[in-house]
């Protein structure tokens, strides 16, 4: 039996993804600070312009090549390990080519991918909460859908990507997948997922963000009666070899990735238009807007950098959008080699060390107008109502706060232009970012220089992304301080980003993404209290409860959320190129309609 007030309450949920995610979608408006994504060119009814051209003036033109620039190239394309830690293992491999139960729109909204045949709701039976306690989702595979080698997706393929998630070594992460206590794929076409208790993010499983389904027929090593084979922590890390989307890896090395048309794919209307399209390195801001010029590239997607309103010029046409990606300064308490532990007294006086708004405005203030400052540490103010803007709107620069501070915590500033001492080391925090990022060096030109007045001193050592990103930051090897940005979804669950068992360890095999950021016991209760939380009104409240707490604990200090900018050559490119610039997907998701210009 399925108890009749939660029925009311998930019905009410699904409504609420929808209510969330269409708050982001474009209103025709050009401010890039409402949400909308601004284009260079604006159609008649308000919305954006796509424009594909053809050598007769209709049908976009079919074949050829197109090259693409890839801002920061991953280590290697495995979707379970640290190599998914990259955003680039997503924007350039893993959404072109494996499928997922439920996939974002273009104006970020949960909905039933093509491997589905319908998306679960209350009505249709395939979401259930149970009078034991267990919450169950149903999911309908779409009989069409098949991998590239001939076999379909099934239920099977759902089972195996919860084992493979659970027992990888060195899984990314497992929020989710861990309430998981069975998966039911007795009928082929019919995916019955149980879970232990309520979950609420669902639809960011086995798909959404940043998850995709894997092919249990396919990896031989799996044997159904024992989970552990499951592991794939050493599968696909040089090009997926499989494909359940639109496209197939043809090579992939350290310096190109070549995809073409997966000829088994089922859904016309994603069939690519091209031949081939050949990615390649382009891991700096100079180096993608010269070879945009160039004509060498023809397309990227870009961070957002100094100067890009300016540089961004004919023939290069751009559509950018708010963000799906909070930078801020992010805190590893368990940092190797720090002289001094890292305490909330310390993150506090830091805080209150920055001018963010002076911050925002020369990180983006030439890529956006008007920068806005982030006040809150896992939610986007684009997507519904989970940002309080208040929550650190109380950190602005504050000296008698900063010597209030570091005081109680033992420091003292001997010289009043100097450094702060303790135990007779100066109070100096070493920061990583992406090195060759100029918008994130000048970051931290302007703060070196902005907090040295308060006594604060910075070792700056950056380096390569792939480096950061899939070896240092997964196994806790950097900071304490580290300035990148992060991924949001519609969703407001923040259990990846603050479970306190989620830490990387040798014990766990460095699995989790919480990389030093919190430990603080409350705050990973109320994150795991959201994800129970069915009751949008009641979940809202429970946010708003975790978003006070952190703001005191101060596990890392937002700053702005990333501008996304899809930028490519107008005259030789074709099709709908900008509509993704503001999607979790990037900005490449839909290159599938792109094609050569006439």
């Amino acid at each position: 039996m399925i108890r009749e007030s939660k029925l009311i309450r998930l019905l009410s949920l699904v409504f609420a993804f929808a209510l969330v995610a269409a708050a982001c979608g474009s209103d025709g408006e050009e401010s890039s600070d409402a949400g909308t994504t601004e284009t260079t060119a604006a159609s008649d009814d308000g919305g954006t312009e796509t424009t594909a051209a053809s050598d007769d003036g209709g049908e976009p033109m079919a074949g050829g090549e197109i090259v693409l620039g890839v801002e920061q190239w991953p280590e290697c394309t495995n979707p379970v390990t640290s190599c998914a830690n990259a955003s680039w293992t997503q924007w350039s491999s893993t959404t072109h080519v494996l499928p997922r139960l439920m996939e974002l729109d273009v104006a970020n909204t949960h909905v039933a991918s093509p491997a589905l045949a319908d998306a679960p709701t209350v009505d249709n039976g395939g979401i259930a909460a149970n009078d034991d306690g267990t919450f169950t989702l149903t999911f309908n595979m779409n009989p069409d859908a098949v991998w590239s080698d001939g076999n379909p997706i099934t239920s099977t393929d759902v089972k195996f990507t919860w084992q493979a998630k659970v027992n990888t070594t060195g899984t990314l992460q497992t929020a989710g997948y861990e309430k998981i206590v069975d998966v039911d794929d007795s009928d082929p076409l019919v995916a019955v997922i149980t879970f232990s208790e309520n979950y609420a993010p669902w639809p960011d499983l086995f798909g959404g963000t940043t998850d995709f389904l894997y092919p249990a027929a396919s990896l031989p090593t799996w044997d159904p009666a024992d989970p552990s084979t499951a592991d794939m922590a050493d599968i696909w890390n040089e090009g997926i070899t499989i494909s359940g989307g639109p496209w197939i890896t043809e090579s992939w090395t350290t310096e190109q990735h070549i995809l073409v048309p997966n000829a088994s794919y089922w859904v016309e209307d994603r069939m690519p238009l091209v031949d081939r399209v050949v990615m390649v390195p382009r891991e700096d801001s100079d180096t993608e807007v010269a070879s945009l010029q160039s004509g060498e590239i023809f397309a990227a997607f870009p961070q957002g950098f100094p100067g890009a309103k300016d540089r961004l010029v004919s023939p290069i046409e751009t559509s950018v959008g708010l963000g799906t990606f909070m930078e801020g300064l992010w805190v590893n308490q368990l940092a190797p080699g720090r002289n001094f532990e890292i305490t909330q007294n310390l993150r506090q006086a830091v805080a209150y060390s920055l001018d963010r708004q002076a911050i925002a405005d020369a990180a983006i203030g030439t890529i956006v107008d008007s920068p806005t400052v982030l006040n809150c540490t896992g939610w986007n103010p684009s997507f519904g109502d989970w940002c309080d803007d208040t929550d650190y709107a109380k950190y602005v620069q504050d000296q008698a706060k900063v010597d209030e501070l570091l005081t109680a915590d033992g420091w003292t500033r001997p010289d009043a232009n100097g450094l702060w001492q303790k135990d007779g080391q100066d109070l100096v925090l070493q920061w990583n970012t992406v090195a060759g990022n100029l918008r994130r060096e000048n970051v931290q030109a302007v703060v070196v220089e902005m907090t040295r007045p308060f006594g604060i001193g910075w070792e700056i050592i950056n380096y390569d992304a792939g480096e950061l990103f899939s070896n240092r930051l997964p196994t806790l090897d950097y900071g304490p301080v580290a300035l990148f940005a992060n991924s949001t979804s519609p969703d407001p669950s923040v259990v990846a980003l603050y479970d306190i068992d989620g830490v990387p360890s040798e014990e766990n095999g460095f699995s989790g993404q919480n990389n030093g950021w919190n430990f603080d016991q409350n705050i990973s209760d109320l994150a795991f209290a959201i994800d129970l939380e069915v009751d949008p009104v009641a979940r809202l409240e429970l946010v708003r409860e975790a978003g006070d707490a952190l703001s005191e604990y101060v596990p890392w200090i937002p700053l702005y959320l990333l501008p996304n900018i899809t930028a490519w050559r107008g005259d030789i490119l074709a099709g709908p190129v900008g509509d993704y610039a503001n999607s979790a997907n990037g900005g490449f998701a839909n290159m599938y309609d792109w094609s050569l210009a006439g």
